[in-house]
């Protein structure tokens, strides 16, 4: 769905338009404020999440190899920092491809041992399947749990729209399925002894490197392989966000100072590799902390994403979609959900939180473990849970839906009180108006041709799609 909206409307209109930066858009639609904000939101958001995704490598090192959690996050995060800033956008690429072959090559292998550990795939899917893993269809409008209907549909798509195109959908979907088969030959592997309650381990981030060591253990050179498919896929992503970054704040900040004096193509390389060390160290400070907090990464990388993009995706809605709202509407509801997102990402992070009716973790057993494992439960207390406190139980899947809505909703109350009617004009050429977005949804030709008519009107189109209406005439 997500892909679908990205590649039919706002691409095209990008592309209309002619905008080498998406954050240029922002400006023409609005103003420059607007533009460096957003801009600052991204660089944060993409920082901490950079911080959060490097401590998940380390850990898995620390725990497969024995060494040191702290040398492990320093090491991680120096090798990515010193290939990202001297070989810049080419080294980011090489190691890229490279580092993708090895992850989708270690996650192979362990699905492929991991079946023979489990005795078959068909013995593997009836223990899944005992322990009532397979839940399709949870539909409960529960907004505590995760993973429902309502959840992966109506907020992951907001969650994607941000963030694919139809290529990345396709791997999207590949990599999704790989690991629904790790997820399940993990719970067949402990079935009857949950290693977490067994304390065989201390948090649930380090499941999978004991189900691969524990797999793989035996065979030389296949746990290297876990780990350099680990690092591969965490290193990969980072080393990609910090060169963006750098190449954001030259581009999208610097540049748009008044006070900004033009720089030379090898200043601006230097002054990006230094950026690049700066953001590097930084996150490697982030991802110390992460090592404090109690809640798994996964969560932690949904929470901080929803809460930083919910808002900017509210700002291009308004954007593409309203003429009347303006600059000053925008910045308040901009803030304003980034102060509630931000309150309920410290709140849920902070708080302890009811427990979920539903959709919490399934049952797990302890039966299988030898020695025995005597495990002790607390009572539970009837408490009465404050509304307010129940608010931090939303599921981090919620989060860019929700913020996106307290955006929009904002945005268009703000411009009804303070953005008058004699307003400045709108570019019609920056607003997505119903005509076009069945033009969009159209097929190509069709669309090809409106866009040659919409030149004629004086609105600006872009050239490729004229060169693609001349060889279909040809």
């Amino acid at each position: 769905m997500a892909t679908y909206i990205t590649t039919k409307v706002f691409i095209p209109k990008f592309r209309q338009i002619d905008n080498v930066s998406i954050y240029a858009y922002l400006e023409r639609r609005f103003s420059l404020s607007v533009r460096i904000m957003v801009t600052c939101t991204f660089i944060i958001g993409t920082i901490l999440n950079m911080g959060v995704i490097l401590y998940g490598p380390s850990l898995v090192l620390s725990q497969v190899t024995g060494i040191n959690i702290w040398f492990a996050v320093a090491s991680c995060g120096l090798v990515c920092t010193i290939y990202t800033s001297i070989g810049g956008i080419k080294a980011v690429i090489w190691t890229d491809v490279i580092q993708a072959v090895m992850m989708f090559l270690g996650i192979i292998v362990s699905i492929v041992f991991g079946f023979i550990d489990a005795g078959g795939i068909v013995k593997a899917v009836e223990t899944v399947s005992r322990g009532n893993r397979f839940q399709f269809w949870v539909i409960t409008p529960d907004p505590s749990v995760r993973y429902t209907l309502w959840s992966l549909f109506i907020g992951l798509t907001f969650f994607d729209v941000a963030v694919v195109v139809w290529i990345n959908y396709a791997m999207t979907v590949v990599m999704q399925i790989l690991l629904a088969c790790i997820g399940c030959l993990i719970y067949a592997k402990y079935s009857q002894c949950d290693p977490l309650k067994a304390k065989l381990i201390s948090r649930s981030d380090q499941l999978y490197p004991l189900f691969v060591t524990q797999i793989l253990g035996r065979f030389p050179g296949f746990t290297g392989l876990f780990i350099a498919c680990i690092l591969s896929a965490s290193l990969s992503t980072i080393s990609s966000a910090v060169n963006s970054i750098a190449a954001v704040i030259v581009e999208d900040i610097y540049k748009r100072m008044s006070f900004a004096r033009p720089m030379s193509n090898e200043r601006q390389a230097t002054v990006s590799k230094l950026l690049s060390v700066a953001f590097g160290l930084f996150i490697i400070f982030l991802a110390f902390m992460v090592s404090y907090m109690k809640t798994n990464i996964i969560t932690i990388i949904l929470q901080i994403f929803g809460v930083f993009t919910a808002p900017i995706l509210g700002i291009y809605l308004l954007g593409f979609f309203t003429a009347r709202v303006q600059s000053r509407s925008v910045l308040m509801a901009f803030i304003l959900c980034l102060v509630f997102q931000m309150w309920i990402l410290v709140g849920s992070t902070l708080t302890v939180k009811p427990p979920n009716k539903q959709g919490g973790r399934l049952p797990t057993s302890v039966v299988g473990c030898v020695p025995s494992v005597n495990i002790s439960v607390p009572m539970s207390k009837n408490q009465n849970y404050n509304p307010l406190i129940s608010l931090y139980s939303i599921a981090p899947t919620w989060f860019v839906f929700n913020g996106t809505i307290i955006t929009l909703l904002l945005g268009v109350v703000f411009s009804f009180i303070f953005d008058s009617k004699d307003s400045k004009m709108v570019d019609k050429s920056l607003i997505i108006s119903l005509d076009e977005i069945f033009s969009f949804c159209s097929s190509r030709k069709e669309t090809m041709k409106r866009t040659l008519a919409q030149k004629d009107d004086g609105i600006p189109t872009d050239n490729t799609m004229i060169e693609w209406e001349s060889m279909l005439k040809t």
